[in-house]
């Protein structure tokens, strides 16, 4: 009852009752005529229609007739059945995270990826628990496994949350933790939530290995059921790899259900978290930068080789890759055909010429592939003039690139493309598939034996003008003169005449029929099931096909981050990667003319954007710039400006510089703008201080810092406390590189004299307006120095307050900041006198110790104690 049916009745899927309304309201169907709701579309529109339920939250179960009429009738008669109706079977169950095809599928990069979790919270002082997560898409057969601990705030979790956007969960119903479920419902939209029984769907390690074995014997004919290396090593490692494990026969399981678990198994690419993925590559990169110095060099270095005077070829194999359809969902479209199971099954009645649409596919995935090894062919020119090692990995047949051109040599000879593609059956050239070879000469053997006939009697009857006819259905019917009727032996059967002949069969031609007509069929039937034993050859170099691919995304990848600088305003350069430092010196972030990778002149509307130079750690600056300025002068810019040109530096692309130097960063905090999260109970303030506090919790030295702001959202005490607090563990706990962006002025006091805090500020202008309120200019640079105003009431201004509210308020800043100076000065003085009264003290406890060593008046010693105890209270409470 949880899911639309889609009945098959004849040429068109059917939908009643209820599953009528939803087929009426979601698909726009008309009801058709009687008392019981009713509707349906005709089966080409199948795809279309699946994709629009499954995209908007439904589950879909197929019901496919796998008998025909004919069919029915046959059994009636031969098995005595007294059934009325055609069988019909489920034959599919189609979900978010089920789609293998559909318009908005193609027309969509991104994957949909299906999440299996499950979890064991340990109740220590960490209170750390362990995820296991099986994720998968379907529509390229890409399976990611990992188990990992994670800390209260589920932060890992919520990293790949985040990252992958999953569409549907699979999860052990009433068994994961309520920390675990919030953080589910927060970092997901529209999720389909799937709740398997533990233990029995939701199966343990121990059932997943078992059901694994079994169904790859299965699969692959009795003769293997090793287990996948990834799932093989997991389970190696006892509790470490079991929750993974368990995540993975959930998925299994669930699969099952919707008829793709074989396809899967069969096709399967395993990999591990952290996991990175092709065509959809760039993201991946994007997400998890490198750290390691050499990898980000190599990639460094095949940036560098396709600019330049190589360039040219670099576009020219980017616009033949824009031929290319989706290439790794269609060849994986291509390996579920492969073998006949679900919708695919060779019992399943379909009336629409499925088999010509899934022929333009194996044809499209066939001039793709070859299209590929075209475009890598015509790149591979560029190894002759420059030295890159991952360049020249990825362009050699052998290594990075697979050897493919037999393979479509053989493809190529066995039928015509173009013919096929637009006739919709194959007709497969001599050598190209025995089975149709063996058909086709039993057919010519017989044809042969025909024609002997033929001569034998014209031999017999003595007239060489005898010949074979066809009429209406009958063929090689003889045709003899009539003048020789008398001649005819009696065993020859008449069957038709015109005037001047008559039409024989003899016995010898009676009998070669029968066998034509068997063996016709039988090359008829070789025909039709060619396509699949193509589709079965294709998919025998399935490896080949997924590592071609991967090469092609990676050179595309390379490319695209080659072009990019060209999209960049102002200077570029390609960044100065730094080894590791010493143990007594911060890691480095240097630029020079630093730019910004999106924002330009153009899109500002107004002026260029102002470039910046700043430098954080190494051996001649401070590890942490504490930034202040003007509201809205471009602090918040310039923070964001630093992390992305760190990101863009470690995937190895150039960056917006004139000069760029970093010590590779292995994770980026960053603690910017204001959200709550009030429907779960966390206000504004809280949800910055959770965040803050897994930045504390989780940053090393080689982390980047940015903070901008922490603190606003209490009191000016609290927040100033806690953000002096925060800035001093990251400066001399964690020793970390940063940015901590803040109105609260006082710190810039405090740190004045603090070699590794460097207090810079956004540089303005300020004039007076009218009625003595401040109008700011902003420079956008970053000036060293303090800046000792925010200028708020010049933010005021642009939003339009009423100019009495901006008059009011520039004179209550003004009475305001008057008042702090007093105070400020105040406690200046109160603690020059203190000091003075504190040394005053000192001063008298030394002499009278020194009176005490000399005297032995017990009055006295007593009487200097007394001072002494009053002295020291007198310290402790100043």
């Amino acid at each position: 009852m949880d899911k639309v049916l889609f009945f098959k009745m004849g040429k068109f899927y059917e939908l009643f009752e209820m599953d009528a309304h939803i087929g009426a309201k979601e698909l726009d169907l008309q009801y058709m005529k009687g008392e019981q709701p009713h509707c349906g579309f005709p089966e080409k529109n199948f795809s279309m229609n699946v994709e629009k339920l499954a995209r908007k939250g439904y589950r879909v179960l197929v019901v496919e007739q796998t008998e025909t009429p004919e069919q029915l009738e046959l059994r009636r008669k031969e098995k005595g059945s007294k059934d009325k109706v055609v069988k019909r079977e489920v034959c599919a169950v189609v979900t978010r995270g089920t789609l293998t095809e559909g318009e908005l599928l193609s027309g969509n990069p991104d994957a949909s990826y299906m999440m299996a979790l499950t979890e064991i919270c340990y109740s220590n002082q960490n209170f750390e628990r362990v995820f296991g997560v099986c994720v998968v898409d379907v529509a390229t057969s890409r399976i990611i496994l990992g188990q990992f601990g994670d800390d209260a705030e589920c932060s890992s979790l919520c990293s790949l949350l985040t990252e992958l956007k999953p569409v549907e969960i699979i999860k052990p119903a009433k068994s994961l933790s309520s920390d675990t479920e919030r953080i589910i419902s927060r970092h997901t939209r529209n999720i389909l939530v799937n709740e398997l029984v533990p233990v029995s769907e939701f199966w343990d390690a121990e059932r997943t290995v078992i059901e694994v074995k079994a169904a790859l014997k299965g699969i692959n004919d009795q003769s293997s059921s090793k287990l996948p290396n990834i799932l093989s090593h997991l389970v190696n490692k006892g509790e470490d790899g079991s929750l993974a494990v368990s995540a993975f026969g959930a998925t299994l399981y669930y699969l099952k259900q919707a008829f793709l678990h074989e396809t899967l198994l069969r096709f399967a690419k395993f990999e591990s978290l952290p996991c990175s993925e092709f065509k959809r590559l760039l993201k991946s990169w994007l997400a998890r930068p490198l750290f390691h110095v050499k990898s980000i060099k190599d990639r460094q270095d095949a940036v560098a080789a396709l600019q330049g005077t190589n360039q040219p070829m670099a576009l020219e194999f980017r616009k033949m890759l824009s031929r290319l359809p989706d290439m790794e969902r269609l060849l994986t479209r291509m390996f579920s055909c492969s073998e006949a199971n679900g919708r695919n099954a060779n019992k399943v009645v379909l009336y629409e010429d499925a088999a010509k649409k899934q022929l333009q596919e194996f044809i499209s995935a066939l001039r793709g592939c070859d299209l590929m090894a075209k475009a890598c062919s015509s790149l591979n020119v560029i190894l002759q003039t420059v030295e890159s090692e991952k360049l020249r990995y990825l362009l050699t047949n052998g290594e990075g690139l697979p050897d493919i051109s037999s393979i479509l040599q053989h493809f190529k000879n066995a039928f015509d493309w173009v013919e096929a593609n637009n006739s919709g059956r194959i007709i497969p050239h001599e050598g190209a598939d025995m089975d149709y070879d063996c058909a086709c000469k039993k057919v010519k053997d017989i044809e042969s034996s025909l024609k002997k006939e033929l001569k034998e009697q014209r031999k017999v009857l003595g007239d060489a003008s005898i010949k074979y006819v066809t009429v209406g259905k009958e063929a090689y019917l003889l045709e003899v003169p009539e003048h020789l009727r008398g001649s005819i032996p009696q065993a020859y059967e008449l069957r038709s005449s015109k005037k001047g002949f008559y039409r024989y069969w003899t016995p010898n031609i009676k009998k070669l029929l029968v066998d034509l007509s068997q063996t016709q069929s039988e090359k008829e039937s070789k025909l039709r099931s060619i396509l699949q034993r193509l589709i079965g050859q294709f998919c025998e170099h399935h490896t080949k096909w997924r590592q071609l691919v991967s090469t092609i995304a990676e050179l595309d990848v390379l490319i695209s981050l080659a072009i990019a600088r060209d999209f960049y305003e102002g200077p570029t350069c390609r960044p100065v990667i730094l080894g590791s430092t010493s143990a007594s010196e911060v890691p480095l972030l240097s630029a020079k003319g630093l730019g910004h990778p999106i924002l330009r002149s153009d899109s500002l509307g107004k002026g260029s954007f102002v470039s910046n130079n700043i430098s954080i750690g190494g051996s001649d600056h401070a590890q942490f710039i504490l930034l202040t300025g003007p509201n809205m002068g471009g602090k918040s810019t310039l923070l964001r400006q630093v992390c992305l040109a760190t990101i863009l530096a470690q995937i190895g692309a150039d960056v917006p510089a004139e000069s760029f130097e970093l010590s590779p960063v292995d994770r980026i905090f960053v603690r910017m703008g204001a959200k709550d999260r009030i429907m779960a109970g966390q206000s504004t303030f809280l949800t910055e201080l959770s965040e803050t506090a897994l930045m504390l919790s989780s940053a090393t030295r080689y982390s980047l810092v940015a903070l901008d702001e922490l603190g606003r959202g209490t009191s000016t005490s609290d927040g100033q406390a806690i953000a002096e607090a925060v800035l001093e563990h990251f400066v001399n706990k964690v020793e970390c590189r940063g940015m901590f962006s803040t109105h609260y002025h006082r710190l810039a006091v405090d740190y004045e004299k603090d070699s590794k805090v460097s207090l810079c500020h956004m540089a303005c202008k300020v004039g007076v307006g009218s009625e003595g309120v401040e109008e700011v200019t902003f420079l956008y640079r970053l000036t060293p120095g303090a800046c000792p105003k925010s200028y708020g009431v010049n933010v005021a201004r642009l939003a339009g307050l009423p100019e009495h509210v901006l008059q009011k308020a520039a004179a209550k800043s003004s009475e305001m900041e008057a008042l702090y100076n007093k105070q400020r000065k105040k406690g200046c003085v109160e603690s020059k006198e203190s000091q003075r009264s504190t040394h005053a003290v000192l001063a008298g406890i030394l002499n009278s110790i020194n009176a005490l060593m000399r005297s032995q008046d017990s009055t006295r010693i007593s009487d200097l104690i007394r001072h002494q105890h009053e002295a020291a209270r007198f310290l402790l409470e100043n």
